[in-house]
């Protein structure tokens, strides 16, 4: 007779994250996955910037909602945010999928931003907090390697039914299946692994002590340098996960080798999350996020350059690792900050840092029909200024934030 093991509690919330964040994953990989056939979708007739804007209004959802879960969840309890998010995401993305004309996609598609935004810091506090010190940034990397599992289920989602769903088909997917997966799961099982959740902020119903809170002794200017750090990830990100079929197309490459090479993206966007967690452990967040910004950078330009085919792989596979870094600057936020504050702290750096995050499908939009080097170059600037940033302006985060008054690491 054969004795299951019950799944550690940490694991299994880490997994749980990870399955909620790749719905999150998938949605932002199939909007551009899309975009072309949005394009060229006769109904409606949009130009670049029209698409451009309408996932931008996803974006600006996401900032709205990842502020204003990350303050509830510090003050309601973070499971309920969490389960809360991934319904209201679900919802809205199947009313997407049988959105009747442009303004009421972009409508749905900004209040599906909303939930969706509330699952990152929601997801992080719940993993950080559950996990054991000397692993917490590698299970939070493993939490949100979710954006590339969904990156990559969105791509594959794209290849296969695409063409013969359109649009709505893998739009309507999207929203289908955390909602009957995910969600259930969670219900039943995130009280047996997260017991507890983090504790509320200092005043249950009133919102001003906690928002106080995280920008006094010095946390204002953490918030500061993490926001800056992370408006450049979005911008990069975001600007790339919408754009990048579309760029390879204008370079000449057939649509289905221009989601090949999104695909190829996204796995090195998985791998990178995992694998710059596990460093962030032992050489320290600072100093991980600094190399893979850079490295994103390096290949991003190589990819500028037009390379023969087993070289343009090679830059699009090291461009999405180094964009996979986003993962280790949120675990970096939630490891300054008490677990009291962690989710409104993530909360805040993402949300704010997203709002600049709208730019990126804007200026991708704006660069489509001129040549991909000014395309490549022009994201490539703000992994380098996310570097900058980092190297000069963090440093270690301390061993135990809820000892503390005020976190140790400081903006310099």
């Amino acid at each position: 007779m054969i004795l299951r093991r019950p799944m550690p509690g940490h694991v299994g919330v880490a997994a749980l994250a990870c399955a909620a964040i790749a719905s999150d994953g998938y949605d932002l990989a199939i909007y551009g996955a899309a975009a072309p056939t949005l394009l060229h979708y006769s109904d409606w007739a949009l130009t670049p910037s029209q698409v451009g804007a309408i996932a931008s209004a996803t974006v600006l959802g996401m900032c709205f909602g990842a502020v204003t879960a990350g303050v509830l969840a510090d003050r309601l309890g973070v499971r309920r945010m969490f389960m809360v998010c991934i319904a209201w995401f679900s919802l809205a993305m199947i009313v997407c999928a049988f959105a009747p004309s442009p303004t009421t996609l972009g409508v749905a598609r900004f209040v599906a931003g909303l939930g969706l935004g509330g699952v990152v810091p929601t997801a992080v506090t719940l993993t950080v907090t559950a996990a054991p010190y000397a692993r917490r940034h590698f299970l939070n990397g493993i939490a949100l390697s979710g954006l590339g599992v969904g990156g990559i289920l969105a791509t594959l989602s794209a290849l296969a039914f695409l063409d013969d769903w359109g649009w709505r088909g893998v739009f309507f997917l999207g929203g289908v299946v955390p909602l009957v997966t995910v969600l259930p799961v969670a219900a039943a099982r995130l009280g047996r692994w997260a017991p507890s959740s983090p504790p509320a902020g200092p005043a249950r119903g009133d919102a001003r002590p906690q928002l106080v809170q995280l920008t006094s002794g010095g946390r204002w200017r953490l918030l500061t340098v993490f926001t800056l750090i992370t408006a450049c990830c979005q911008i990069l990100s975001l600007g790339l996960l919408t754009w990048l079929p579309e760029i390879m197309r204008t370079s000449g490459y057939s649509l289905g080798s221009a989601l090949l090479f999104m695909l190829v993206y996204t796995v090195g966007s998985l791998v990178g999350a995992s694998g710059g967690a596990w460093a962030a452990d032992r050489v320290g967040a600072r100093r991980a996020a600094t190399a893979g910004l850079l490295i994103t950078a390096a290949a991003i330009l190589g990819l500028a350059t037009h390379p023969p085919l087993p070289a343009l792989y090679a830059f699009l596979f090291v461009a999405g690792a180094g964009v996979g870094v986003q993962p280790v600057i949120y675990g970096f936020v939630a490891t300054c900050f008490p677990s009291a504050l962690r989710a409104g702290a993530v909360g805040m750096v993402s949300g704010v840092g997203r709002v600049a995050g709208i730019s990126g499908p804007l200026i991708g939009g704006f660069l489509i029909g001129r040549p991909a080097f000014v395309s490549f170059a022009t994201f490539a600037t703000f992994a380098v200024l996310g570097a900058v940033i980092t190297a000069l302006f963090t440093s270690n985060e301390v061993s135990d934030p809820d000892a503390v008054a005020a976190p140790v690491p400081t903006a310099v």
